[in-house]
């Protein structure tokens, strides 16, 4: 039994060291609050681990992993989920800012009103070597006019990835968050890989 105590606390304490590069990569606190819950119980079991386990210290080491259990399906894996598919959104984000800046040049360049419509075709001479951006994850860029922002097909759609600007963002809450991720992970919902 101590073997299996010492055993298990290190492997506690394996599991808190990977979750403290989480938190210093900037994933936030479900990690940190899942860090310090498995040192701790790391600590606990091989402190104790020459004692019988008493059933109060059984009820308390169950209780430890069912809350760690909870904050890591409720939190942590969406968390990931989100980091992991947000950098195509990033992308696609940044490229609808230089469609717009694009579409700002060519209207003063060419002296059009605010309800031009600009084509591929002639904004090809504002963007690096002509080359039209292309949505990191398969959208499609809708122009629109100069005087309204230009828009991705995927929109807010595909949860993680709101391909829209910033001001047109919608904020999601944790709810949201965990009902998206779990059909992700479930196969319920198909988000292209990043």
């Amino acid at each position: 039994m101590r073997i299996i105590k010492f055993i298990a606390g290190l492997g506690c304490f394996v599991i808190a060291l990977n979750l403290c590069l989480f938190v210093l990569g900037g994933f936030g606190w479900p990690f940190a609050i899942c860090a310090l819950g498995f040192a701790g119980l790391g600590c606990l079991l091989i402190v104790n681990r020459n004692l019988p386990i008493l059933r109060k210290t059984k009820v308390l080491i169950f209780l430890t992993f069912i809350f760690l259990f909870g904050l890591t399906v409720i939190f942590v894996i969406p968390s990931f989920i989100r980091a992991r598919y947000e950098t195509s959104a990033n992308a696609c984000i940044n490229n609808l800012r230089v469609i717009d800046a694009a579409k700002h040049e060519w209207a003063l360049e060419n002296r059009k009103a605010d309800d031009a419509i600009p084509t591929k075709q002639d904004l090809l001479p504002y963007f690096k070597d002509e080359v039209f951006p292309v949505c990191p994850a398969g959208g499609t860029y809708i122009i629109g006019r100069v005087g309204e922002e230009p828009k991705c097909s995927i929109g807010t759609s595909a949860w993680p990835n709101s391909h829209v600007l910033p001001d047109q963002e919608i904020k999601d809450s944790w709810w949201t968050d965990f009902k998206a991720a779990y059909s992700i992970v479930f196969g319920l919902r198909h988000v292209q890989k990043p």
